[in-house]
């Protein structure tokens, strides 16, 4: 009687185990994925340009602000981008930028490995024209300003 019941536990637990395989074969053969091709909008497109695409390594500026949002002075940053949206650029950032030296202040600047999203679309494809772009904002620090806090 033992042996009986035993086999038809096994029996039943091989038929759930078959057919449920069977369902999930004709499930995972059904399936089909549609790859949407993201691209950014006419804004980001017109300020930065259509050579930028994912795991390009272009310069992006780093922007110290003073406490009402003004911008102060800035860096270029060589980085590399990471992912593209709609309205912004994911950026990866591959030097450290350490924008002044402030006593008690542990951070100041950029790492590496650091990522953001890049939303104004100021990136160039060279350091040149990085501060290029930062001189012409009048964003350039004087090496000889340091600040003392």
């Amino acid at each position: 009687m033992k042996k009986h019941l035993s086999l038809i536990a096994v029996l039943a637990l091989l038929l759930a185990t078959a057919c449920n395989s069977n369902k999930k074969s004709s499930e995972v053969a059904s399936y089909t994925y549609e790859e949407e091709k993201v691209e950014l909008n006419d804004k980001l497109t017109t300020k930065v340009g259509d050579w930028i695409e994912k795991d390009v390594v272009c310069y992006g500026i780093v922007v110290s602000v003073d406490e009402k949002g003004t911008p102060m002075f800035g860096k270029p940053v060589k980085a590399k981008v990471i992912a593209i949206n709609n309205n912004e650029i994911k950026m990866k950032s591959l030097e450290d930028i350490s924008l002044m030296e402030v006593q008690g202040c542990s951070k100041m600047g950029l790492s590496k490995g650091e990522t953001w999203l890049e939303t104004d679309g100021d990136l160039f494809k060279t350091k040149e024209e990085a501060t290029e772009y930062l001189k012409k904002k009048n964003l350039i620090r004087k090496e000889s300003a340091k600040a003392k806090v």
